[in-house]
């Protein structure tokens, strides 16, 4: 398929998007001014699928790594504002504290906005009946998790929305919209 450019992008009526995690933080994850121009970009590009009603699908595991990516940036913010010279763990250290607590709080209220968007479609893993074999072989180029959701993309026919150049590393059949080209 293709690698297609964001910026000159025309969504078409049959078009099914699935947003990578790198999407959904630039989108919700309360990252001010990180990447302002692909914030811009793709909040374009969202905003369009919201008013055109086209759906997007989301997995689990999307959820679940945009949870543990903002967990892990508020644990890194809170070793650092408290200056700590050892070494501290996620779950013992941080998971035992206030801060903790009201990141988990503000990480569950971004979960929610994202999962009550009108357009937004939970689908299931299908690792049952997905081809590992595939995933394997993908492995051997990107991360796991990539190589698991390049072949849920494949068999859904989505086209993935992503800020990174992962996918375009796949020998895969799938297009790709991104401004990393």
């Amino acid at each position: 398929m293709a690698t297609i450019n964001i910026e000159t992008y025309k969504i078409g009526y049959t078009d099914q998007f699935f947003f990578d995690t790198n999407v959904w933080l630039l989108l919700f994850g309360n990252l001010a001014n990180f990447k302002p121009k692909d914030q811009k970009e793709y909040s374009k590009l969202f905003k369009e699928t919201l008013q055109r009603e086209i759906p997007i699908y989301i997995s689990s595991m999307i959820l679940s790594e945009f949870a543990n990516v903002l967990l892990r940036i508020d644990f890194k913010q809170w070793k650092s504002k408290n200056k700590f010279s050892e070494v501290k763990d996620f779950k013992k250290d941080f998971g035992a504290t206030e801060e903790y607590k009201k990141s988990v709080q503000n990480v569950k209220e971004l979960l929610k906005s994202i999962l009550e968007l009108p357009n937004i479609h939970l689908i299931s893993d299908y690792f049952n009946g997905i081809n590992k074999e595939n995933i394997l072989k993908d492995f051997d180029t990107v991360d796991f998790n990539d190589a698991y959701l390049a072949e849920l993309i494949r068999n859904n026919n989505y086209k993935v929305v992503t800020n990174d150049k992962d996918f375009q590393k796949l020998e895969s059949k799938i297009d790709i919209i991104t401004n990393q080209i």
